[in-house]
């Protein structure tokens, strides 16, 4: 796919990965609708946008809500006339082993970072289909292809986005929409500094930058129709939390 001029959807935008996600694709000339809840965030990244050549459309919507991801979309629609693809980027997830799990941090888990991802896709397919044309992109994570210590709501969800992914690339295969997975591992962003994990110089010298998983987004969107890539796991060449079952284990 030719990025160029393509208006892309990119939730999540404010910070970490979503942010290096949407100033990579500025480079290629990409129109961005930049979806978050901190507008400051927000207008910092649309200025980089702009100086990197590309176009940037704010929104500050709760992903969580359909009438506010319907109205986002419809915002876009309405500024570039179309959509062409969707970064599902955004996630909510501290780390809580099974016991202090409650039923607020499991609800707010699951629906920032799996159904925000259903939503934002139910609102985008109808015009995709019409095209007969469109990218879906799910930042997945490590957490969504094995189990982890104290993160018994965030696995579940990253697990789902794996299902949801996974289904939709087959019900959407007839329409010529792909759709495909990021998977990294322990990534540097702003998140792990309120995690509550350790993280000593060595352990931050073996995360991934956040501009490599920008660039993989990149790659996998840029490969002609002919080439599914359903999913790209981006692994640590040495974990950050070598001989833990998870960052946050007891």
């Amino acid at each position: 796919m030719e990025l160029k001029n393509r208006v892309v959807i990119i939730t999540g935008a404010s910070g970490g990965i979503g942010r290096c996600i949407a100033e990579a694709l500025a480079k290629r000339n990409a129109r961005l609708t930049l979806v978050g809840r901190d507008l400051d965030k927000l207008q910092e990244v649309a200025q980089g946008v702009l100086k990197n050549g590309g176009e940037a459309l704010i929104q500050t919507c709760d992903i969580r809500a359909q009438s506010e991801v319907e109205s986002m979309v419809a915002a876009t629609v309405q500024r570039y006339g179309t959509v062409d693809i969707l970064v599902n980027s955004a996630f909510w997830g501290p780390p809580a082993s099974l016991e202090k799990t409650t039923e607020e941090l499991w609800d707010q888990t699951i629906d920032t970072t799996l159904k925000a991802a259903y939503l934002c896709a139910r609102a985008v397919v109808p015009i995709l289909k019409a095209k007969r044309e469109g990218r879906i992109v799910n930042i997945s994570s490590l957490a969504g292809k094995v189990g982890e210590d104290n993160r018994t709501a965030y696995c579940a969800a990253k697990w789902g986005l794996e299902g949801l992914s996974a289904a939709l690339s087959v019900e959407l295969l007839k329409y010529n929409i792909h759709v495909h997975m990021v998977s990294p591992a322990a990534t540097d962003t702003p998140w792990w500094r309120s995690s509550g994990a350790v993280l000593t110089p060595e352990v931050l010298d073996r995360m991934i930058p956040p501009e490599v998983i920008a660039e993989t987004v990149v790659m996998v969107l840029s490969q002609p129709d002919q080439v599914l890539i359903p999913d790209v796991p981006v692994y640590n060449y040495r974990s950050p939390f070598e001989g833990k079952g998870s960052p946050f284990e007891d």
